[in-house]
């Protein structure tokens, strides 16, 4: 094997760890507690607000409760938990899933990047990658580039051996011009100093005049929604028929009020509530 291809092979391999240590962390954490730990007392000890809190929410995450574990990291994240706000903001930026299907959630990037920028200006390292990653792909934020830069700057410089983090900073340095470039070094530069940049939160477009929420229900085991007809869970997709064609949505969240959806080929959600 070539010198050239050997380095690759490592900065992939190297990808694949953090990419892991980062979305698989809650799951091997939490199936470490389950296999090593007490969890009847983890539970008495989150019960009485203690940080135990987060390792109950790594175990329900590590099986599949996703809902049941995201309500007790919004516990550690209330009480300042670093660990807590930096679970919360990822489980909210990226969804997490369920089983059963009702214990998934859905992703609410505009929650999330607010609990991620939260945990990153605690400097969370890996809450300053999800900054990074959810700047330059516009999730919950407008994408700016230089600011995905500057926060990707900051995880690779306070990582130990993030070799990921290097990579996709310099990926984006690619697409940056000189100028741009200089701006982002500068503002990282301003990150490690703990002068922050706040992002700018994409609101969710309220309405759209195609479309009705009919109704709400919570009685059962899952909540319901009926839009136009169509009754949907969290997670669903219908085909409503808009003379004359039809629209491609997606439920994303249920509220008492209202409803949070994805229309196909809009890259922001909307949300509808009763007329």
């Amino acid at each position: 094997m070539n010198r050239r291809l050997w380095i690759k092979l490592q900065i992939f391999l190297a990808t694949a760890c953090v990419a892991f240590t980062v979305s698989g962390q809650d799951t091997l954490r939490g199936n470490l507690t389950m296999g090593l730990e007490d969890v009847a007392q983890i539970k008495q000890r989150a019960q009485a607000g203690d940080a135990a809190q987060v390792a109950l929410g790594d175990c329900l995450a590590s099986s599949f409760h996703a809902s049941e574990a995201l309500r007790w990291y919004k516990k550690a994240a209330a009480q300042g938990n670093l660990e807590g706000e930096f679970h919360l903001g990822q489980m909210l930026l990226f969804g997490a899933p369920g089983i059963p299907a009702n214990l998934s959630v859905q992703p609410d990037p505009t929650e999330g990047i607010r609990w991620t920028f939260v945990a990153a200006t605690n400097y969370h390292p890996y809450a300053c990658w999800n900054m990074g990653k959810a700047l330059s792909q516009g999730l919950g934020v407008s994408t700016n580039l230089i600011a995905a830069y500057a926060w990707l700057r900051l995880f690779s410089e306070t990582t130990p051996g993030s070799i990921v983090g290097r990579v996709q900073m310099n990926e984006l340095a690619l697409k940056l011009d000189v100028s741009s470039l200089q701006e982002a070094q500068k503002l990282a530069g301003e990150f490690k100093a703990g002068r922050w940049q706040a992002p700018i939160i994409r609101s969710i477009p309220e309405g759209d005049p195609r479309l009705k929420l009919n109704g709400i229900t919570f009685g059962g085991k899952i909540p319901l929604a009926v839009i136009n007809g169509k009754t949907l869970s969290e997670g669903e997709t219908a085909k409503i028929a808009i003379k004359p064609a039809t629209m491609n949505i997606k439920c994303l969240k249920i509220d008492k009020d209202a409803v949070t959806i994805a229309v196909e080929g809009e890259d922001i959600p909307r949300r509808i509530q009763f007329q």
